[in-house]
């Protein structure tokens, strides 16, 4: 990959295909960009063998464009270090380490998890995971002694062997190897019985190196992909290190979440995470994006002479037209039922409110880690005909023009897009005051800001929205300051594309 032209670049952590808001930002990002002719390359680096699949899967939606290209840590090194020998599958890898399949007896102990066990004189000597199913997930050997597997070769959709995993007598994970299509290891990592990486050896036959833990990986990769006339920009806070470390052209290092150890406290310091760019010796030629001027103020206030390398961009939206109706006697959630939304506030205040004013409704899109509690809290709380939860939502638009107003309660966020989704598909909000985001998007024409964070204080406002409905056209209104083309303009600025 290295020119000597400037290559655009996003590394992340990890592409999920159902995902965030981090990813479908940064999707969002490169899309846009796309648009103007400028090339992306998105970078990943957990580990996530049906990686092709996700590719095609964001094509396929529209996520991104043809001009956006996909590169994986693992999938690289794979292709790397790929002998061009002849390809061995799952079962020719199986008979190298226990010979003839037909000298065994098979046993299958239950049609629940559907396992075939192998047994050779009463013992078990391995098990296959899917071989009924047609869709064989893992084969593992047993030692002569227990009985219990050790060691786990898992195969990918295409019948490959492409990591194997070892667990020592006590059953800790101790070692993963990672596969070539031929049979062979390019990359190990020994694991200790806490859990940790000790070592990484990266490589095959007599070139191997190695490595004290996965930044020092990272850091070698960024340096064999990138060169330094090429433009980074970086949406994890993980890999801000190994950038640091690397040989680039220009460093960008996009925020999503609040960089506060106390989200709500101003002055609880600088978390962790955020402390290797977030400091007195960062590079002038490398950029802080935040999401809101509040963000940008506050890490000032904390770093000064960090003025000059922040810039505000905030997300961006477009112009929806509007096809639906407002069900007026409906109120919405739209997120992910995560603890970091508090959405157990919104639901408290909904109960007040609907002790002082009958015959409304709480709509809940979304599902996730809260999901159960939350239902509990709404039959607590007597509301199950009131509260109801709808999972995910495909038509998101839909939802938003059909609901009266958006709750929002999170504890912090970095710029929730479901704000300004909501903005643009006219639907007013009404928020918390949050670390950072609803409070830089909403005015006095598109929604309300609670005076506390409390649930009575939101119920308030609640009411007062019935009684004085903003207007669907100037809520949209709003959502023109935070247009695409503002949003690309400035984009362009930072990464220097003529």
């Amino acid at each position: 990959m290295h020119s000597e032209k400037k290559n655009i670049f996003f590394i992340t952590s990890t592409l999920p295909m159902i995902h965030g808001g981090r990813t479908k930002s940064l999707l969002q990002r490169a899309r846009l960009l796309n648009e103007k002719g400028v090339d992306i390359t998105i970078i990943s680096t957990n580990y996530n063998p049906e990686y092709d699949e996700v590719y095609s899967f964001f094509r396929a939606q529209k996520r991104v464009m043809d001009n956006t290209h996909f590169e994986n840590i693992y999938d690289y090194y794979k292709e790397k270090y790929n002998t061009g020998k002849n390809e061995l599958n799952w079962k020719e890898m199986l008979s190298k380490y226990v010979g003839d399949l037909s000298k065994y007896v098979r046993v299958k102990r239950s049609s629940k998890n559907d396992r075939t066990y192998f047994y050779e004189n009463g013992i078990p000597r391995f098990v296959i995971k899917g071989l009924d199913s047609g869709k064989v997930e893992f084969f593992a050997l047993f030692r002569d002694w227990n009985f219990e597997p050790f060691k786990f070769f898992n195969i990918n959709k295409k019948g490959f062997v492409h990591r194997i995993d070892t667990y020592d007598v006590k059953g800790f994970r101790c070692l993963q190897e990672f596969v070539m299509d031929d049979g062979n290891i390019y990359l190990t990592k020994s694991i200790n019985n806490k859990g940790n990486i000790i070592k990484i050896s990266l490589g095959f036959a007599e070139n191997v190196i190695e490595f004290s833990d996965e930044k020092k990986l990272f850091t070698h990769f960024f340096n064999d992909i990138f060169s330094e006339n090429d433009v980074i920009v970086n949406d994890a806070r993980l890999l801000d290190k190994s950038l640091l470390e690397s040989q680039v052209g220009k460093r960008i290092f996009q925020l999503h979440n609040p960089h506060l150890v106390d989200p709500l406290d101003t002055k609880s310091g600088v978390k962790n995470s955020f402390k290797n760019i977030l400091n007195s010796n960062f590079s002038k030629n490398d950029s802080i994006i935040t999401l809101t001027e509040k963000q940008k103020l506050d890490i000032i206030e904390e770093v000064p002479n960090l003025k000059s390398n922040i810039t505000v961009i905030p997300h961006s939206t477009k112009p929806t037209t509007i096809r639906y109706k407002k069900e007026k006697n409906h109120f919405g959630i739209i997120c992910r039922l995560h603890p970091q939304k508090n959405l157990k506030d919104a639901i408290k205040a909904f109960y007040l409110f609907n002790q002082e004013i009958s015959g409304y409704y709480l709509d809940i899109f979304g599902d996730g880690e809260s999901h159960s509690e939350l239902k509990s809290l709404v039959i607590n709380l007597g509301l199950e005909k009131n509260v109801i939860f709808h999972g995910n939502v495909q038509d998101v638009n839909q939802v938003y023009q059909k609901i009266f107003a958006l709750l929002i309660t999170s504890n912090f966020e970095g710029f929730p897009l479901n704000a300004l989704e909501s903005l643009s598909n006219g639907t007013p909000i009404i928020t918390y005051e949050v670390n950072y985001g609803p409070t830089d998007i909403v005015d006095e024409n598109s929604g309300w800001v609670a005076d506390s964070r409390s649930p009575e204080s939101l119920k308030e406002k609640m009411v007062i929205a019935i009684n004085n409905p903003k207007n669907t056209k100037e809520v949209q209104k709003r959502a023109e300051y935070f247009s695409e083309d503002n949003f690309v303009s400035k984009w362009l600025g930072v990464i220097g594309h003529d």
